[in-house]
């Protein structure tokens, strides 16, 4: 057992108040192996669940705006700001390919249709409320013949918006998910985009958290049980040879 294989054990009993006489044994595979053995799935690539087709898939840009991307906003999200040029690149090589790129703002409501705002000070408080500066997407990333969801109340895009009927209108059966939060918005509509039957792709370095270990959780639940998870270059590299992010 190497170093890294002992310090997943030692959290996992800590996490669960274990012992080492606590572990179970068996004929077989120990607890301990068990754990380190799916430890390791969730970082084990997929890549026969579906190929990556350009013709047949959709750029998903989860929440990329004022409210979360700007410095001055109280849910600024450092990473989402610093993803901005890649993220511009990106969107820029899949409407080259001729994709569509659909950028979705969160808005909350009052009274809300869950506990949303009584989750975050800040939404509490009318940041993200309607008509406010916060829900404007970063002009950065924007471009003529983009598509705006401007009707998502909650985490999940899905969720009473017309993204399902705008992407399957459009023949498209592949999400590639990008934005912020990774542990919220953009896990929320991949796990809602998966149990609608879409091939889930998730850009690893074109999401953002303010918690890198959230961030990385999500990561490796995606990979393990909803979709592929690849990084921009990979993803580009796929789609078409030689292709970069600016």
């Amino acid at each position: 057992m190497n170093d890294d294989q002992r310090r997943t054990l030692d959290f996992y009993k800590q996490v669960y108040g274990l012992t080492d006489a606590d572990l179970y044994s068996a004929e077989g595979l120990s607890e301990a192996e068990v754990i380190l053995a799916a430890v390791a799935d969730y970082h084990t690539p997929r890549p026969h669940v579906f190929d990556l087709d350009p013709t047949s898939s959709a750029l998903l840009v989860i929440d990329m705006q004022v409210g979360f991307v700007r410095r001055r906003s109280p849910q600024w999200i450092p990473q989402a700001e610093r993803i901005l040029p890649r993220l511009d690149g990106f969107a820029e090589s899949a409407r080259r390919l001729g994709m569509p790129v659909i950028f979705t703002s969160a808005v909350y409501l009052d009274p809300s249709p869950n506990d949303g705002l009584k989750m975050t000070t800040a939404i509490a408080e009318g940041n993200l409320a309607a008509g406010t500066e916060g829900l404007e997407i970063v002009p950065e990333l924007w471009r003529e013949g983009d598509i705006l969801l401007g009707t998502k109340h909650t985490y999940d895009a899905f969720w009473q918006t017309d993204l399902d009927y705008l992407l399957r209108g459009l023949r498209k059966d592949t999400l590639v998910i990008t934005g912020t939060l990774t542990n919220f918005c953009c896990e929320a509509t991949a796990r809602a985009g998966f149990d609608r039957g879409y091939h889930v792709l998730m850009c690893s370095d074109l999401c953002a958290s303010d918690n890198p270990w959230a961030h990385d959780a999500t990561l490796q639940t995606m990979r393990r049980g909803f979709g592929r998870v690849l990084d921009s270059e990979e993803i580009l590299a796929q789609w078409q040879p030689g292709e970069v992010a600016g």
